[in-house]
């Protein structure tokens, strides 16, 4: 069995494992909160996948890493230690340094003077859109941070990321999700749209020729070892790595610890369907690989932190 631990009102990600139409055979999957689980005097037997690390509130994470060494210890198999899973502003920071990434960030409310231009803004613990177009210099940065406070807006937990990305056709921008399930580093998908920014995919965008080279891709597992570094850096054994070429390379925009699995959809395309279900099938074989334990009730020792929380009964300060 596995069990993921998720922020509370995220737990939809993970759903098409739960209710067992992820589109091949994987083993039995629940899903828990954190907030559940600080107070759980029991677990189960599975493996646990810690997720939404930057999500949590400081406190919170400090009670979630103490909930992940309670649980080891009671020797069951855990994935994602929050104690160590870096988030996307140090991550990309460590990326840059190590050579991985040619683009880095900036805290934005820390004076930023990025090194390259175009830049744009965003929340780093959020993975919806950004908050601005490409800002292209530092005068139109300054005028855009000044206004946003200006205008009530906080710049806490904002950061300004070096724009890197080059269309792999006229008007057409692609980018591949990659997971991490344990060891194994899985190519499992690409989407295409006709802008700078790729988020969800613009369908009808992309002809046969990419579709071939999508396949090609993923039944390869073409940047498997380019980009296991960037999953060891960032400490996470389960997860999603966003990334595109990009002068040549791979660079990573980002690693999601707790992505949305949807059940598969017919597409347009044969191809694509016959490479979406190649992806879930070998996904599906990677779960298995790392599932433990039957989901029999397993007591646990808390650790000091963790039993100062129950016995005080702080609130969660969710809604």
């Amino acid at each position: 069995m596995l069990l993921f631990i998720t922020a509370p009102g995220h737990s939809y990600t993970v759903k098409s494992l739960v209710e067992r139409n992820f589109g091949a055979d994987t083993p039995p999957c629940q899903v828990t909160t954190y907030d559940a689980a600080f107070y759980a005097k029991h677990t189960v037997q599975a493996t646990h996948i810690f997720t939404d690390m930057e999500r949590l509130y400081d406190w919170e994470l400090v009670l979630a890493g103490e909930l992940y060494r309670s649980i080891r210890d009671a020797g069951v198999p855990c994935l994602n230690n929050p104690a160590q899973v870096m988030c996307r502003y140090q991550l990309l920071r460590e990326l840059h340094a190590t050579g991985i990434n040619p683009f880095t960030v900036y805290r934005a409310d820390d004076r930023p003077q990025p090194a390259r231009f175009p830049v744009f803004l965003r929340f780093e613990a959020d993975h919806g859109l950004p908050l601005s177009d490409l800002l292209p210099d530092q005068d139109a940065l300054n005028a855009r941070l000044l206004a946003l406070r200006e205008g009530g807006f906080p710049l806490r937990g904002m950061i300004v990321v070096e724009y890197a990305g080059e269309p792999i056709a006229p008007g057409v921008w692609q980018q591949f999700g990659t997971f991490r399930v344990g060891d194994a580093v899985l190519v499992d998908h690409a989407v295409a749209e006709d802008k700078w920014l790729v988020k969800y995919g613009k369908r009808g965008l992309a002809a046969d020729e990419m579709f071939a080279n999508e396949k090609a891709a993923i039944v390869t597992n073409r940047f498997a070892e380019e980009l296991r570094p960037a999953f060891e850096i960032a400490g996470a054994e389960w997860g999603r790595a966003d990334h595109a070429d990009f002068m040549g390379r791979q660079v990573v925009y980002e690693i999601n610890t707790n992505p949305e699995l949807q059940p598969l959809k017919p597409q347009r395309s044969p191809i694509r369907d016959e490479t979406l279900r190649f992806a879930r099938q070998r996904m599906a074989q990677q779960l298995w690989q790392i599932d433990f334990g039957n989901g029999a009730p397993l007591p646990f020792r808390p650790g000091e932190t963790l039993a100062r929380h129950r016995s005080r009964g702080w609130p969660s300060f969710r809604p």
